[in-house]
């Protein structure tokens, strides 16, 4: 086979939704992450953090509004900036 006639699968992404909205999330320390949070889906959320960014794989609570409880993985780092992967299991 020529690879050249090779296409690759799409890796369908859910929609982001935009917004720009300081935020705070919680390690597994109980220590506080103030962020502003970039973009965020069904999924998870793209946020800056405005001290260290939490590290690969540490695991991070949300406190929504509502009164609802998630958490996540961070998934990517980039300097203050970093993706959270939300458990939608439960």
């Amino acid at each position: 086979m020529d690879k050249v006639l090779f296409r690759p699968t799409p890796r369908l992404r859910e929609r982001r939704r935009r917004c720009c909205t300081r935020f705070t999330l919680t390690d597994a320390r109980e220590v506080e992450i103030t962020t502003i949070v970039r973009d965020t889906s069904a999924r998870g959320l793209g946020a800056a953090a405005l001290g260290e960014a939490p590290a690969p794989n540490e695991v991070v609570r949300a406190q929504l509004k509502d009164g609802r409880e998630l958490w996540g993985l961070v998934r990517w780092r980039c300097g203050n900036l970093f993706g959270v992967e939300f458990d939608t299991a439960g």
